[in-house]
């Protein structure tokens, strides 16, 4: 035991844990400067910092054999035992289990100052794999439903402790056993931060991706596709309705005036009466309709296998729904009205033509007097005459 923790090992360990922090702290500092930063991220640089100072004073107990008092690592890998699983809760958005495991934690904690080493190692074994056990549920949760591997290595840095404190408890339960415990505690805790290390690495990483994946094909106010996203979301239907012979439609949609909605209320008032309309319009849709914001105030809804009646009538209907009652925005009554376009085809359809001549019905509706429907049918145009 005097090689294996000898000044010069110990020194190099945590040299090797001192790099791979300051590492992990840069590039936290880089994401916690974006616009968007990974949720739990204030959590982890806390675990993070935290552990360099359980290890620092691990270092320093074994190498220059320093008396602290009481096991100053022993508390220190408790307590950031319990933090890892608040920041993994944060990160994964649930919240069950953070009082009763912090009683743990806090319980766990207080016996670093009463109980003799041998029972000491025990509950310290206990409260890290009960603490390690449900971070691994919450990133082996989040990894499923994010489908991100980073957070299946954090699942399994946890995992390995869940498994190895058992058995390093029962080693030093021996007789004259608890060196013995105490080393292979030392290895398993230095696997599993490694892990970690890769873990939250590769999952932020991974994240980051698939965030600007999102954000190339979704509009970042409303949720809504934007154009490029809806180039993607019809490339199956409009094959499909070239090869069957089935209708499009499309509706271009309008908010009348809203260059004095933002005078006269604000951008951020403008902002959300955006949001809302456009929750309506995905709300009145089929889940076979794509609906995208496909300019400041404009959006577009393509109708798949839908005819120019059916086309017209839902754009009725949504007219009339905005129409019918002002939106209510910080407490404010605002009237809102749109006017729409609606163009369709047969067969093989074209994305840039529907666009195109829903527009052109769109401006035929506001220059008709707004709060209209207007349609193409690459025949004499018609208008509703339908308004409030």
């Amino acid at each position: 035991m005097d090689q294996i923790f000898s000044e010069h090992w110990t020194i190099l360990h945590y040299g090797v844990v001192l790099g791979l922090t300051c590492a992990q702290m840069l590039v936290i500092y880089f994401l916690s400067d974006s616009s968007s930063p990974p949720r739990g991220l204030g959590l982890f640089s806390v675990y993070f910092m935290a552990a360099l100072l359980g290890w620092l004073a691990y270092t320093l107990q074994q190498g220059y054999s320093l008396e602290l008092g009481v096991d100053v690592p022993m508390a220190a890998s408790i307590i950031n035992s319990y933090i890892l699983f608040l920041a993994m809760s944060q990160r994964s958005g649930i919240a069950i289990g953070r009082v009763v495991l912090g009683l743990v934690c806090f319980g766990a904690t207080l016996a670093v100052f009463f109980a003799e080493p041998a029972e000491l190692f025990t509950i310290h074994c206990g409260a890290v794999a009960l603490f390690s056990l449900a971070t691994a549920i919450l990133a082996l949760r989040r990894s499923w439903r994010e489908r991100n591997i980073g957070d299946a290595i954090l699942a399994i840095a946890t995992g390995i402790l869940v498994v190895a404190l058992p058995s390093a408890a029962v080693q030093a339960a021996q007789p004259d056993g608890l060196a013995m415990g105490q080393a292979l505690l030392f290895g398993f805790y230095s696997l599993s931060y490694t892990l970690l290390v890769v873990g939250f690495l590769g999952s932020v990483a991974i994240e980051y991706q698939q965030g600007l994946s999102t954000m190339s094909t979704e509009d970042a106010l409303t949720g809504l596709l934007n154009q490029r996203g809806m180039e993607d979301a019809l490339q199956v239907s409009l094959a499909s309705a070239g090869r069957e012979g089935l209708a499009t439609a499309a509706i271009m949609v309008d908010i009348d005036h809203f260059k004095r909605v933002n005078e006269s209320f604000g951008h951020d008032t403008g902002d959300q009466v955006l949001c809302e309309i456009a929750s309506l319009l995905a709300s009145m849709c089929r889940s076979s309709d794509v609906v995208a914001r496909v300019g400041g105030e404009e959006f577009l809804l393509v109708l798949p296998n839908t005819n120019m009646g059916a086309a017209r009538i839902l754009a009725e209907r949504i007219r009339q729904a905005i129409a019918d009652e002002p939106m209510i925005v910080d407490g404010q009554a605002i009237p809102i009205t749109i006017s729409l376009g609606v163009a369709g085809s047969n067969g093989h359809a074209n994305l840039d033509v529907l666009s195109s001549e829903a527009d052109q019905a769109m401006y035929i509706a506001k220059r008709g007097g707004r709060n209209r429907v207007a349609s193409v049918e690459r025949r004499p145009l018609h208008m509703s005459n339908t308004a409030d």
